[in-house]
C-alpha cells in the first residue's frame, strides 16, 4: 500500500508545512511506508534551500512532479491531480489530505475488503448533516445526483483505491476517471471548483461502488468525530476552517502562528514535534453547545448576521439584545400566570 498526498503550494501560503507535519507523523508512526508526494511543477520549483523548503524530503519516498501551463490556477492543479492519482501511482494506494495528523499504524487498512472507500463526512449519514440542504442544493445546481442517491456525503479528504487484481484496477481506474472528468464538468462549466461533491457523483455513476470505511481512518473532531478519537489513525483538522479572522483553532497544530514558526525554521521544531506525537491530546479549551435547538441554527445566516452586527455595531447588538430580552421575560410570566 502507498500512501499519497497532493500539495500545491507557493513560499507565501501554509499548505507545505501541513503537508510536512502530516508526513513526518505518517513516518514517525510508520517507518517503513512508501510515501509519496503529487506536486505540480511550480510547487516543485519552491523546493530549495532560499525558501527553505527542502526538509518534505526527509520524510517522504518519492516527490512527482507534474507539469502544467503557467496560467493555470494552483487550486485547478491541485484538483486536476487528485483526481486523477491513478494516472501518476500504479497499484494501491490510500490518499490522505496534507491538513491532516498520522496517529498510528495504517497497514490495517490493507485488510479493509473495499476496493475503494472513504469515510462519511461529519460522521454521519445525510438526513442528520447539518450541511443536508447546501449539500443538496449545490447538486441540483450541478445537476448532480449522487450525494441524495447515496444518503450520504463521503469526505474526500481520504480515498482508500486497491489494485491488486485486474478487477480492482479496472474499477478504481473507472471511479478516478469519471471523478476527473466531472470536476472538470463542475469546474469549467458551472463554475464550481468543489471537488467533494464530484467525488460523491462520480461513486454514483459508477455504481456506488465506495464503500464507508470506520471513522477512525478520516476523524474529524469538529464534525462528529470525537466518538472515534480514541482509535483514530488519521485526524482532519480542516485548515480550510481557520481561514477566517474569528476563527478559533481547537486544534493546537492548526494554528496558522504554529505553522509559520515552522515555516520560518524549514523543518518541524522540536517542540512542535513532541506536540505531534501525542496529536489526540492537542486541542485548546472550547465552548460546548448542548442545546440542541441552538446546534440546528449555527450555520443559519441569521446567526452569523447577528455574530457581525455584535462585532461591528456593538450598541445595535445591546440594544436589540435589551428588547429581546425584555419580551422572553415577560412571555415567562405570561405563561406562568
Amino acid at each position: 500500500m502507498k500512501y499519497v498526498y497532493v500539495l500545491t503550494s507557493t513560499p507565501k501560503d501554509l499548505y507545505y508545512e501541513q503537508a510536512l507535519m502530516s508526513a513526518y507523523s505518517l513516518r514517525k508512526t510508520n517507518p517503513t511506508a512508501q510515501i509519496i508526494v503529487l506536486v505540480d511543477n511550480k510547487t516543485n520549483a519552491s523546493f530549495t534551500e532560499e525558501n527553505k523548503r527542502t526538509a518534505l524530503k526527509k520524510y517522504t519516498s518519492q516527490i512527482i512532479s507534474i507539469d502544467f501551463a503557467d496560467d493555470v490556477p494552483n487550486v485547478d492543479r491541485s484538483r486536476l491531480i487528485k483526481t486523477a492519482i491513478p494516472e501518476y501511482v500504479s497499484g494501491s494506494f490510500l490518499y490522505i489530505d496534507c491538513d491532516t495528523i498520522i496517529c498510528g499504524d495504517l497497514s490495517e487498512i490493507e485488510k479493509e475488503e473495499a476496493t475503494s472507500g472513504g469515510v462519511l463526512d461529519g460522521h454521519c449519514m445525510l438526513d442528520e448533516h447539518i450541511h443536508k440542504k447546501y449539500f443538496l442544493a449545490r447538486d441540483k445546481k450541478l445537476g448532480f445526483s449522487g450525494t441524495k442517491k447515496l444518503g450520504a456525503n463521503i469526505n474526500g479528504g481520504l480515498i482508500l483505491a486497491k489494485a491488486e487484481t485486474e478487477e480492482q484496477k479496472a474499477e478504481t481506474k473507472e471511479l478516478f476517471k469519471q471523478w476527473n472528468e466531472i470536476w472538470k464538468y463542475s469546474a469549467y462549466k458551472k463554475h464550481d471548483k468543489h471537488d467533494q461533491s464530484a467525488l460523491n457523483e462520480a461513486n454514483y455513476r459508477t455504481g456506488l461502488k465506495m464503500k464507508f470505511l470506520d471513522g477512525k481512518w478520516n476523524c474529524q473532531p469538529s464534525h462528529g468525530g470525537l466518538a472515534f478519537l480514541k482509535d483514530a489513525k488519521i485526524i482532519h483538522y480542516y485548515s480550510s476552517e481557520f481561514s477566517g479572522k474569528n476563527y478559533i483553532p481547537y486544534y493546537k497544530l492548526a494554528d496558522k502562528a504554529l505553522q509559520a514558526r515552522i515555516k520560518e525554521a524549514g523543518d518541524i521544531p522540536e517542540d512542535i514535534k513532541a506536540m505531534i506525537d501525542q496529536p489526540k491530546f492537542q486541542f485548546n479549551p472550547v465552548h460546548l453547545i448542548n442545546d440542541s435547538r441552538i446546534v440546528s441554527i449555527m450555520q443559519s445566516p441569521l446567526t452569523f448576521t447577528l455574530a457581525d452586527i455584535k462585532s461591528h455595531c456593538p450598541p445595535l447588538f445591546n440594544c436589540m439584545e435589551a428588547i429581546v430580552g425584555g419580551l422572553r421575560g415577560l412571555a415567562k410570566k405570561v405563561k406562568f400566570f
